[in-house]
């Protein structure tokens, strides 16, 4: 045999044999790490996995992939696996401090998406006690009342207002929409389309340009017989 016979039959491919079966691994972790995520507070051994219907050998690829994946806690010692969320929130107070530093982290949106916690624990009383203490603020969706950004109210920036300023500030009534735009008028002020018609009114148009060219004339008539052109436009 050549010698480029002999490198072409040395390759060793790295990939898994039989695809199916290893396929097959991936669907088996996958619905372990859905189980974990339902019972994310509470370690889960195999014979806890067997009692759900997931069977899983020690000696299996599927029993190391579990050991190793990103999304999994495995306690050598008690032999048990844990789901691991992205956050690791286990009170409000974890809540709490996590709305804290990411108020201060740069380049990060201060807002909690609501989202993001989703595969942590149930977070339904926390973000409820920690709205009623006034330690954060939430803005929920208007069809279901649900969570949707968390932030954390930063104490320092309430103030204490005087009664009068208040009262005063309440009595103010806002115009009906149908009458805004008169009650804007008669205070003498501008609507925003007003000012926009107003903008575009004030543009000069732009006159275009008119393109110069370098193209030669032919003169025919006879009158200009004697009439010399210069060689150059």
């Amino acid at each position: 045999m050549s010698q480029k016979g002999n490198r072409k039959s040395a390759i060793v491919h790295s990939q898994p044999k039989d695809t199916g079966a290893f396929k097959h691994t991936l669907s088996q972790l996958h619905n372990v790490i859905r189980f974990l995520k339902e019972r994310v507070d509470f370690p889960q051994t195999i014979e806890d996995l067997r009692e759900n219907n997931i069977e899983v050998n020690p000696n299996s690829q599927l029993y190391a992939l579990m050991k190793k994946n990103d999304k999994i806690v495995y306690n050598s010692i008690d032999r048990t696996f844990q789901y691991k969320p992205d956050y690791a929130i286990r009170s409000k107070e974890d809540l709490l401090s996590l709305l804290k530093d990411r108020r201060d982290q740069p380049g990060v949106s201060r807002g909690m998406p609501y989202k993001e916690l989703d595969d942590c624990i149930d977070l339904t009383n926390a973000i409820g006690e920690l709205e009623k203490e006034g330690k954060i603020m939430v803005i929920r969706l208007m069809k279901d009342n649900s969570p949707r950004l968390l932030y954390w109210n930063d104490q320092r920036y309430i103030t204490e207002m005087d009664k009068e300023f208040v009262d005063m500030f309440h009595s103010v009534k806002v115009p009906d929409e149908s009458d805004l735009k008169k009650s804007l008028e008669d205070a003498g002020l501008q609507t925003m389309s007003v000012l926009e018609n107003k903008t575009r009114t004030d543009e000069k148009p732009k006159q275009r340009k008119r393109k110069q060219t370098n193209r030669k004339i032919k003169i025919t008539n006879t009158h200009l017989e004697n009439f010399h052109m210069p060689t150059k436009l």
